[in-house]
């Protein structure tokens, strides 16, 4: 599957808990992804990162983690 498919599949499943842990006080410290997603979005945000800015996501410090499934993520407090 289309790896920009994937990130907007992956995108809509990780708003409503997240939407449910803010809601909770529990705001994640960073989000999980498979390297393949994690090499899209840093694409994608190239300059920030370039400039010296940690890659974030969806208002999260983002990370590569290999042990996971192209289409999962999981959060880290």
């Amino acid at each position: 599957m289309e790896t920009s498919l994937v990130l907007t599949r992956l995108i809509d499943r990780a708003c409503g808990p997240l939407a449910e842990r803010i809601e909770n006080g529990r705001m994640p410290h960073s989000m999980r992804v498979h390297p393949q997603i994690f090499a899209c979005i840093h694409d994608i945000r190239a300059r920030e990162v370039a400039d010296g800015y940690p890659l974030m996501f969806l208002g999260m410090e983002l990370t590569a983690d290999d042990s996971l499934p192209l289409a999962d993520f999981s959060f880290a407090d």
